[in-house]
C-alpha cells in the first residue's frame, strides 16, 4: 500500500512542480495570461503579476524534491535500516508543512488575505484539500515504515 501512496504523491507533486517551473519560465498554462494566473494561483487583493521567476522555480524544485522524498519513503528497504532515521523525520516534516497549508488555507484570516477570484474558490475546492491530502499521505508513509513496533513496546 505504501508503494501506491508514494507513487500517487510523487505524480501529484511532480505535476505541481512542473506547473511552477512553467510559470517561472513565464508560460502561464493553463491560464490565458499572467494576470489570470496570478489571480488564480496567488489570489492576493489586487494582484496583477505572478511572483518572481526565482520564487516560482524554487517552489517548483521543492515540490519535485518532495516527490523524490515520497518515493524514497514509500520504497524504504529494510536492507538499509539507518535510512529510516532520515526518512521518518523528513516525512513528518513534509506532512506538517502540507497539513499546515491545507488547514491554514480554510481559515478566515487566510481568505481575507487572498480574496481574489478564482483563487478563493480554487483554494476552497482544490488547493487546501489537496495540500491536506498530501500531508496525510506523508503521514501514512511514515507510519507505514516497517519495524516501528519496538518503539511502541518501549513506551509502556
Amino acid at each position: 500500500m505504501a508503494a501506491v501512496v508514494s507513487s500517487v504523491l510523487a505524480v501529484v507533486l511532480v505535476v505541481a512542480g512542473i506547473l511552477h517551473l512553467l510559470w517561472a519560465a513565464r508560460i502561464y498554462f493553463p491560464f490565458a495570461n499572467e494576470q489570470a494566473a496570478a489571480r488564480a494561483v496567488v489570489g492576493l487583493r489586487g494582484i496583477t503579476r505572478m511572483p518572481s521567476r526565482g520564487a516560482s522555480a524554487f517552489v517548483g524544485l521543492l515540490l519535485i524534491a518532495a516527490a523524490v522524498a515520497a518515493v524514497c519513503i514509500g520504497s524504504f528497504s529494510a536492507q538499509v535500516p539507518a535510512a529510516k532515521y532520515v526518512l521518518a523525520p523528513l516525512g513528518l516534516f513534509l506532512s506538517a508543512v502540507f497539513l499546515t497549508r491545507g488547514i491554514a488555507g480554510i481559515l478566515p484570516a487566510f481568505e481575507r488575505a487572498a480574496p481574489e477570484q478564482p483563487f478563493l474558490t480554487l483554494n476552497r475546492r482544490l488547493y487546501s484539500p489537496l495540500c491536506a491530502a498530501i500531508g496525510l499521505g506523508f503521514l501514512f508513509l511514515v507510519i507505514a515504515l516497517p519495524n516501528w513496533s519496538w518503539r511502541l513496546g518501549s513506551l509502556g
